[in-house]
């Protein structure tokens, strides 16, 4: 029969502590209100690994924020049930809204592999389809343990995780752990992983190794060049694409600024004026080599002479 009791925290384990993500701004939400209100909630317990021990299946956050506020006894509910059973039922009890996919990934795979449920059971079990059960169950065996512990740390999100890491993982598991490291380390948004694996992928070899080094650099970087490469071309292609845009840059800046500067009347603007021919020629040049280019063939597109003036 399930009893409501208090218990000593010195007596509560945490076998399954690492199937949860740590949410450390939730936690500390929690902690100003127990520090106020104190433990409004029951945590869901059952039988330890010894006599007089319990295992918390629910209620690992309410664990550390009693432990950070020195407490000494826990409000729980026991019960009595095997532990497969208990964390089926806490999550049915929650209808798996508060579960992330690592998380449901790794009530899976302590079903399946450790609890020596068919899959089937596990599905039927969590309601849900036997597709839905293997697909989670490859989530936690496909990521390398380094990214999970570090999820689950909440040091990574979830979705960089599985949308930026995981298949980073699959095609480079080494450049995939050493860039969670560095990322674990730091603070970094979704945005900023989404670019930095866009770029690990994609770009040449010596931007992913610059990137799994010191991702923070890189974006820095980034940011100073104020381009991001388009993975779509080769590194001479995006070269001359920032030299392009620098061109229409400069361009649409000359148009805006020169009619206060440019005074024909004055010697100064006779310099100006020079300039501004040697720029009419080469721009010319550029013109002609543009539609010499997307006007051929391209088996038979050649550099024109005087392109490279």
């Amino acid at each position: 029969m399930d009893e409501i009791r208090p218990i000593n925290v010195t007596a509560l384990e945490e076998p399954y502590r690492g199937m949860r993500v740590r949410d450390r701004r939730s936690e500390a939400r929690m902690l100003v209100s127990m520090q106020a209100l104190g433990q409004k909630t029951p945590m869901i317990v059952i039988a330890g690994s010894a006599a007089g021990t319990y295992a918390v299946v629910d209620g690992h956050k309410r664990l550390r924020v009693l432990k950070s506020l020195k407490a000494d006894v826990a409000q729980t509910v026991v019960w009595s049930r095997p532990a497969a059973e208990a964390l089926v039922q806490v999550y049915r009890m929650q209808d798996g809204g508060s579960w992330n996919a690592l998380e449901e990934g790794a009530l899976v795979e302590q079903l399946h592999r450790t609890a020596k449920w068919p899959l089937r059971r596990v599905a039927e079990e969590l309601e849900r389809t036997v597709g839905w059960a293997s697909r989670r169950l490859g989530l936690i065996e496909e990521l390398p343990g380094t990214i999970v512990e570090a999820v689950q740390q909440g040091k990574i999100g979830v979705y960089s995780a599985i949308m930026c890491l995981l298949p980073l993982s699959r095609d480079n598991r080494s450049v995939a752990e050493r860039l969670a490291g560095k990322l674990a380390e730091g603070v970094f948004t979704t945005r900023q992983i989404r670019v930095l694996y866009e770029h690990c992928l994609k770009g040449p070899a010596k931007v992913t190794q610059a990137i799994a080094s010191d991702p923070g650099a890189f974006l820095k970087a980034l940011g100073a060049s104020q381009v991001l490469l388009d993975l779509a071309l080769n590194e001479n292609q995006n070269k001359h694409l920032d030299r392009l845009r620098l061109i229409g840059n400069t361009a649409l800046g000359l148009a805006r600024d020169l009619p206060g500067q440019w005074d024909d009347s004055s010697d100064e603007s006779s310099k100006l004026a020079a300039a501004w021919q040697r720029c009419k020629t080469c721009l010319s040049m550029l013109e002609n080599t543009v539609t010499d280019i997307t006007a051929a063939p391209v088996a038979a597109r050649s550099v024109p002479e005087g392109s490279h003036a």
